[in-house]
């Protein structure tokens, strides 16, 4: 689990290491705010195309392979994104990232739910996700942490290629790791591979496309704010770069530390739709306190890492319940694609929509048509969670109200 997590540290740096430098792609590069959606978008549009097969691809040829497979293109990416001012070489880099990162997750995913599916699966999702989001901690920080090297663009994105090879390195490792874990415990093996087809998707339950849309939502919500959320700070609330990127570090920080506690309180006491609608519920005003109100942004950034640790922390090990093991790749890469599609759709709406309407340090305004459409993806995702409790309250429950230890 640890091995897999140095991996997901890699992938996740990588991917948040373009907002810390937007201000100095714009500055010195001429990049556009619809550029710097791009960016972020491509990355989702690669994922969704590598989504589509990654799911089969893990459980016919198992998670070692997959892993080490898609922890190197994440690793290439990586160095291919910082080589050139180019815009296209750019997105080349983010495309390709796109292609390895996301059925990276899926396969770690995997991996983890093959040794600790049981009393022990959310704890140790959190587990996971803790050292994971502590890539985007350390992404967020980096204006503060490595100040001398934001002089040009270039520098910030040479350290994540070299952080990002942790991708590649860890993959090697757990693939041995795996190889000889077979030997001495009862692992899962790679489940029957079945054809990806509409009447196989349909099969799935209600509870899981609720799940699948909870994700979608909420991550649509999530990501495209941190794609924007540094430059936001420095226009409308006039802060320093590295003043933003601290800001910004709280929320993957209140996830590190609270996904795992809540992976292990749900394992417990259960409630998992409860909770899943209650993180909902503290999404819901969280941008317009920050457009609005005069209230202190680290109180609204710390309402939002509550809510991006309580969901997820029960979403992803959620569907290990309610779906039958031989089909989780497939089903963890069909919930991941979708969310996809929802982050790749807000990244480019929200980076033509703060185009548009002229966001910049002289016309901050321009940023409040973002905080509301961010906002009413909020509602949607407590209008699913609490269809999903009600769901899982009846008759037709699938135990996620229930403990498990």
């Amino acid at each position: 689990m640890f091995v897999v997590s140095l991996a997901m540290f890699g992938n996740y740096y990588l991917y948040d290491s373009i907002a810390p430098v937007a201000d100095l792609l714009t500055s010195q590069l001429g990049f556009s705010a619809k550029n710097i959606g791009q960016l972020y978008s491509f990355y989702s549009y690669a994922a969704i195309v590598a989504l589509i097969f990654g799911g089969i691809f893990i459980d016919r040829f198992g998670t070692s392979i997959s892993i080490i497979l898609f922890g190197t293109i994440c690793s290439l990416a990586g160095v291919m994104t910082m080589i050139s001012p180019d815009i296209r070489v750019m997105i080349v880099g983010r495309t390709l990232l796109g292609i390895g990162a996301e059925p990276l997750i899926v396969a770690i995913t995997v991996a983890i739910a093959k040794w600790f599916k049981g009393k022990e699966i959310a704890f140790a999702m959190g587990i996971n996700l803790f050292i994971a989001r502590a890539g985007s901690f350390f992404a967020d920080r980096s204006p503060s942490i490595l100040k001398n090297f934001f002089v040009d663009w270039q520098q910030p994105l040479k350290i994540a290629a070299i952080i990002g090879i942790l991708c590649f390195l860890a993959s090697v490792v757990y693939y041995f790791q795996e190889k000889y874990g077979k030997k001495k415990y009862e692992l899962s093996k790679a489940g029957e591979t079945d054809k990806l087809s509409f009447k196989g998707l349909i099969t799935y339950n209600k509870s899981y496309w609720l799940i699948v849309a909870l994700c979608f939502t909420f991550y649509s919500t999530v990501f495209p704010f941190r794609s924007f959320a540094i430059i936001y700070f420095q226009d409308f609330h006039h802060l320093e770069r590295s003043a933003a990127g601290n800001l910004l570090s709280f929320l993957p920080i209140a996830a590190m530390f609270a996904t795992p506690l809540i992976g292990l309180l749900v394992d417990v006491i259960g409630k998992r739709a409860s909770l899943m609608s209650l993180g909902a519920i503290m999404i819901m005003p969280v941008f317009l306190l920050m457009t609005y109100s005069s209230l202190n942004l680290h109180i609204s950034i710390s309402l939002l890492g509550v809510a991006f640790s309580l969901i997820p922390a029960i979403m992803w090990p959620a569907v290990a319940f309610v779906i039958e093991e031989k089909k989780l790749g497939k089903a963890y890469a069909l919930m991941t694609l979708l969310q996809q599609a929802g982050v790749a759709g807000m990244n480019e709406l929200i980076g033509r929509l703060n185009t548009f309407e002229g966001a910049s340090a002289v016309n901050p305004g321009g940023y409040v048509p973002m905080m509301w459409v961010l906002s009413f993806f909020g509602i949607l995702g407590l209008v699913f969670a609490l269809w999903l409790r009600k769901i899982e309250t009846g008759p037709k429950a699938h135990g996620l109200e229930k403990g498990t230890i």
